[in-house]
């Protein structure tokens, strides 16, 4: 099973993200295109020659207010949070820093856009192997004479990894170990995560080139994607081997779904305690079945009307139309909104969903690094 995002199916959302990233840029007199091509210019960066790459500081290159990470060699605000998922708040303070440029906007939620994507693996210009922060031993692929200049622009391709690999802390990607550069034009889809078929436990992220230079979507798309790779890796949805052989097997998809006691995303069957089927048990069971049977509908235009039907009733249950589209993308789109928006003060059920992952400590310890990390990133253009 792939998981895409598609920019053009969320016109007019994150506009709060949006400001945030605009303002930070503006102020530093940076503009939305030079976002990439600035991103290792901080006095201390070090770039290795040939195909290995990946931006670093050194304790030199720290800020007042940031301390300096050994193992991934870069420096950040560091929020210490108890066993509890407390966080210091004295520590902490670097958000409100973050969230004040923006208390006054209305966040805007828009729907409708529900048009299948297509295969964007299809699109490959490029496989990079994972090895770390670093992205090494380029496949290319045969493309056409007009895809050959984004083929080669493998300075872009290692900047987007270099900011995704800043933004996620490396122990939280042990299973990504391949990063794809593809494109199917701009404004279709932006990312994507899917198993690797070599070995379904693991997984590869592919980016569109043509879609990497709009900073404040790829910061939200790299979460979002990231997300899925935190809740359906083979530790939280043991892959179903069988099925991972025979991916197409409807019958043999539809036997392993009903022999699952608890929610089947796909990979297999998920664990009871894992993220994805907690979140599916509060928020989707009463749900699932409508859902389900949208979803069974053949013909396109049916779908669109059943799924724009299907969120438009239930608009406050969902942080963003995408949402609204699986448990997979729901879950995706909350943890992006949990990483990167304050903790919601109103009481609806997208806010509910958001409040959901404050109740793992872990994921509130991550939020702060994620955070931090992000902060650092923005206040160095």
């Amino acid at each position: 099973m792939t998981f895409r995002f598609s920019p053009s199916s969320l016109s007019d959302r994150w506009l709060v993200f949006v400001f945030v990233l605009t303002a930070a840029l503006m102020l530093a007199g940076c503009s939305v295109d030079e976002f990439l091509a600035d991103e290792d210019t901080p006095v201390g960066a070090e770039q290795d020659a040939g195909d290995d790459y990946y931006y670093t500081e050194t304790p030199e290159d720290c800020l007042e207010d940031e301390e300096f990470d050994e193992v991934d060699e870069l420096c950040y605000p560091i929020v210490y949070c108890d066993e509890e998922g407390v966080c210091e708040e004295e520590e902490y303070g670097f958000l409100d820093l973050f969230f004040d440029l923006v208390d006054e906007l209305v966040w805007g939620v828009a729907g409708g856009n529900f048009e299948d994507s297509g295969e964007a693996g299809e699109n490959t210009l490029v496989t990079y192997r994972v090895d770390g922060n670093q992205i090494v031993e380029p496949e290319l692929a045969a493309v056409t004479d007009d895809l050959l200049d984004f083929q080669a622009d493998t300075e872009t391709h290692q900047k987007i990894w270099v900011y995704f690999a800043q933004l996620i802390p490396p122990d939280q990607r042990p299973f990504l170990v391949k990063y794809v550069i593809f494109t199917d034009g701009p404004e279709e889809v932006l990312a994507f995560v899917t198993p690797d078929t070599d070995d379904p436990t693991k997984w590869l992220l592919g980016v569109d080139i043509a879609d990497s230079s709009n900073p404040e979507e790829l910061t939200f798309t790299l979460v979002h994607e990231f997300a899925h790779l935190m809740t359906l890796n083979s530790a939280q949805v043991p892959v179903n081997e069988e099925l991972a052989l025979e991916p197409d097997n409807e019958e043999l998809y539809e036997a392993a779904a009903a022999a699952c006691p608890v929610y089947f995303p796909g990979e297999g069957c998920s664990e009871p305690t894992s993220y994805i089927n907690a979140f599916y048990q509060r928020f989707w069971a009463d749900i699932y079945d409508e859902w389900s049977e949208n979803n069974l509908l053949e013909d396109e235009d049916e779908y669109a009307a059943a799924a724009e039907e299907f969120y438009s009733s239930r608009e406050e249950d969902f942080v963003s139309d995408y949402a609204a589209t699986s448990p997979e993308e729901d879950i995706a789109e909350s943890f992006a909104t949990f990483v990167l928006k304050p903790k919601p003060s109103r009481d609806t059920l997208a806010d509910q969903k958001v409040a959901f992952f404050y109740d793992y400590p872990e994921l509130v310890k991550l939020r702060a690094e994620m955070s931090g990390r992000l902060y650092s990133r923005l206040r160095r253009q």
